[in-house]
């Protein structure tokens, strides 16, 4: 019975053997399934689905001016603006890090990456300098408007004129970073 029985494993083993719902399969079936062009279903994933974990992108400044894909001036500013329509769209190369096994081009595009720059302005820091310190021009300082707050610096705010200007200006979206970045809300 028990000679009966190894023999029966010993058919049933080399063709296919099924123990708690796993399959295991022979060493050319692997193989068969690693091979790119016979099963969409291989272990090894396409290198476009890897978590952003898994590789690098370009920063979407570094694209020159003068590349297809760049960010292109829109209302005047390259980079952001004040409504979602207004921030132009573009695409950017990535790379995945040495490494990591994947399947599939080690380079690809990522599309609709929104042409947004973020330096180290922050809304409420400026508005504050503007309120207190407006009169000394620091808010234009820190905006990178240097021959301007020059000037304000030099008239005390305009004799306080000039100084009320950029208040409003700044509430209402009008005065921004020189470098043509966005706004970095909340600290």
């Amino acid at each position: 019975m028990i000679l009966l029985i190894n023999l029966l494993l010993l058919i049933v083993g080399t063709s296919c053997f099924t123990y708690h719902n796993e399959i295991i399969v022979s060493s050319k079936e692997i193989d068969d399934i690693t091979d790119d062009n016979k099963y969409s279903y291989s272990p090894i994933v396409q290198c476009h689905f890897l978590p952003s974990d898994y590789y690098e992108c370009e920063s979407v400044e570094d694209i020159p001016e003068n590349d297809t894909r760049s960010c292109q001036k829109r209302n005047g500013r390259r980079f952001g603006g004040e409504k979602y329509i207004e921030v132009e769209h573009t695409s950017i190369r990535c790379r995945i890090f040495d490494g990591i096994e994947c399947k599939g081009n080690r380079s690809f595009l990522i599309d609709n990456i929104p042409c947004i720059k973020y330096s180290s302005h922050y809304f409420i820091s400026t508005l504050l300098y503007s309120i207190f310190l407006g009169l000394f021009a620091v808010d234009r300082y820190s905006l990178g408007h240097i021959g301007i707050a020059v000037g304000k610096m030099i008239t005390l705010g305009g004799l306080g004129l000039w100084w009320i200007i950029d208040i409003i200006l700044l509430i209402c979206g009008k005065l921004n970073p020189q470098d043509d970045s966005n706004w970095i809300i909340q600290h």
